[in-house]
Order: structure tokens, then sequence, then C-alpha cells
């Protein structure tokens, strides 16, 4: 099985390319850390008895009491309460870290209907606050591997059912690229030159830019350039040249 790690920037071109890539082979499966953070914020969301103060640490944290079962059942990673307890002092310190948990409580103040629906790829996007802030603070508090040992986890099962690719989209830590690294994957940045770069205040955006990468992909064509560009990249990969950095529209 080809094993694929994605890195770059949001909205550069990673879905396009790993779209394009699927489209080459009979079976294929596409994991991103986000989806499995979905499925924490889920049982979080599943666990509110009522939607806490945004800006009162007493009531968040009593909603943070359900998430080390949550971790346990999802993960398999054992935590506790303690370990993971919202701080004054370091939100105060580190406003901006926490703002997107605020605003993800905020928006549930608004229309609790977001906290019944589950969160899925069609709409992560009206979650991402949310899914980063939760993905990044699990990280700090609990272990920088705890998502992508479990992605390898489900990696391996995919394997065993016969997968022929892996596409692991959204990497944003060197450690995430490490563990996939160990696994066998090829780590792979995408970009488009002169597209935007959002959330760069975001410390999981910031991480992105220390990952050590296998090659670089300049998506600066059509979608149709880079389903072009997909059959001689897995050409590389198969014949072992693999090239630093391609342009996906020469």
């Amino acid at each position: 099985m080809i094993l694929l790690g994605m890195t770059g920037p949001i909205g550069h071109g990673k879905t396009t390319f790993a779209d394009a890539l699927a489209a080459l082979f009979p079976s294929t499966v596409h994991f991103e850390s986000s989806l499995i953070i979905a499925e924490v914020a889920n049982g979080m969301h599943a666990a509110l008895t009522a939607i806490p103060d945004p800006y009162d640490v007493d009531s968040l944290n009593n909603w943070i009491k359900a998430l080390p079962d949550i971790l346990q059942r999802v993960v398999n990673v054992r935590t506790s309460f303690a370990d993971l307890i919202l701080d004054q002092r370091l939100i105060e310190q580190h406003p901006i870290e926490y703002q997107k948990l605020i605003m993800h409580v905020e928006n549930l103040q608004r229309n609790p209907e977001l906290a019944r629906q589950p969160i899925t790829k069609e709409n992560k996007e009206s979650y991402r606050p949310f899914l980063q802030w939760l993905g990044g603070y699990c990280v700090q508090k609990v272990d920088m591997g705890l998502w992508y040992n479990e992605l390898v986890r489900r990696i391996k099962q995919a394997e065993a059912s016969g997968a022929q690719l892996c596409i692991v989209g959204g990497l944003r830590y060197p450690t995430d690229a490490n563990i996939l690294r160990q696994a066998g994957a090829i780590i792979i940045k995408v970009y488009r030159p002169g597209h935007l770069q959002n959330d760069m205040l975001d410390p999981t955006e910031r991480e992105r830019d220390n990952i050590k990468v296998d090659c670089t992909v300049m998506s600066n064509g059509t979608v149709e350039d880079v389903g072009r560009f997909a059959q001689s990249f897995i050409k590389d990969i198969q014949n072992n040249t693999l090239q630093p950095l391609y342009i996906t529209n020469r």
C-alpha cells in the first residue's frame, strides 16, 4: 500500500490533489486527524447538559470533565480531568489559544442545534474553530502523538482490508509527520503560489512550517492539470524516482 501524508496551508489544494490521486486506484482510503478529533467533539457535544458560559472557567471545566472518558473510548488514551482542566491564569497569558473554544461556545449559545448534529466531513468547516482548539489542546495536555497514533492503527486496518492507497491529510505538527514516516509514509507539502495563508496565528498552523517533507507540490494549475500530474506523480513513487519539487502546470 502507498501511504502519503499531506501538509500545506488551508485552501491550497490538498483535497483536490488527494481526490486526483484517489481516482487512480480502485481501493483508496483518506484519513484526516480532524475527523478523529470530530469524533471526540461529537462526544463532547453529546455530554452537554447545558451550554456553558464561555467566559466562566468553572462552567467550561464542568464540560471538560467528560473529555477523559471520551478520549479513552475514541483513541484508547488514558488521561484525567486534572491533566485537562482549564487554568484561568494560562487563559489570560495566552488568550489566542483559547479564543476558538470561546468562539465555539458563543456559537452554541446562538444556535444550540450545532451541538445536536454530528460533525462530518461535509459540515466540519462550520466547526473548524472548535476542532482546531480541541486538537491542539489535547496534544499539549495529553500526548503529542495522540491523534496520529490512532490514525496509524486505522491505517493498518485499512491495509489489512486491501487498500492500495492511503492518504492522510492536514498534518500540522512535525510529530505527526514523524509518526507517519515511521509507518512508511511519504510526506508531501501542497501549496498554491500567491494564495493567502489563513489562521497563521493559530499554534497548530504555525507548527506546520516546521514539518520536514519528502517533496513539495506547487499546485499552480487547474483541476484538470492536477489530474494529469497525479498520474506521473504516482509513477515516480512506484519507480522510486520521487523528486523534491513538482509543479502541476508546466
